[in-house]
């Protein structure tokens, strides 16, 4: 099992708002209208798919809706700002008006707009569910917390260097860009360095350390 998937383990279980899916519901609707769907979009759906009181916490703290009831209408309704990409599914969409889309291959999340893939959001949805559930329930899930600001840019690039191999896989995520002008902006990246949880944040130049609580659960 994945260090990503671990922790994911350790964090979900403090979601109380989130009302389950059944998974046979959600795979009768894709059936019946011919839409494919990843298993592991399926199980996120499953989990966390419906709230007892609307918008789930993480998903309100992400400024986006991510349920299935919204998938359900964006592929009922057909509009064609929502038409989606070649070798995608829906995946969800930022209050913002961005809208996401799940490479079916890649399992990689992306911006699009009118059946145009944009950027890459996130590497994987358990990144996505990652980031999400560290910054809601970060303070009830570790013992711990360090945060370092206005860190010169060298400093940081120094940091990703010297601890490239602790780089937790598929957490990373991006700025929505919708231009294909070199590498995708990381927003935040996350490392584990002796029982401590790093979180990256290239863009505004900060460091956050989480240590203690669920992180004593994994090995060093």
């Amino acid at each position: 099992m994945s260090l990503l998937r671990r922790l994911l383990d350790l964090l979900t279980p403090y979601v109380d708002d989130a009302a389950p899916v059944a998974e046979s519901a959600i795979r009768q609707f894709a059936d019946g209208h011919g839409i494919v769907l990843r298993d592991d979009h399926v199980q996120c759906l499953t989990r966390f798919g419906g709230g007892k009181q609307g918008r789930l916490r993480i998903f309100r703290w992400y400024e986006g809706d991510f349920d299935f009831e919204l998938l359900k209408s964006v592929y009922l309704d057909g509009h064609p700002d929502m038409a989606l990409p070649a070798g995608t599914s829906y995946f969800g969409s930022s209050l913002t008006g961005d809208a996401f889309c799940l490479d079916l291959n890649s399992g990689k999340i992306f911006a699009y707009d009118e059946g145009i893939k944009y950027g890459k959001v996130h590497e994987s949805i358990d990144g996505f569910l990652f980031r999400c559930l560290v910054s809601v329930y970060a303070e009830q899930a570790f013992a711990g917390k360090a945060v370092e600001r206005g860190l010169a840019p060298e400093s940081l690039a120094a940091f990703r260097s010297a601890h490239a191999q602790h780089r937790m896989d598929e957490a990373s995520c991006f700025m929505v860009r919708y231009d294909d002008n070199g590498s995708p902006a990381i927003l935040a990246e996350y490392y584990f360095i002796d029982r401590q949880l790093i979180a990256l944040y290239p863009d505004s130049n900060s460091r956050v350390t989480h240590s203690g609580g669920v992180l004593g659960a994994l090995p060093s």
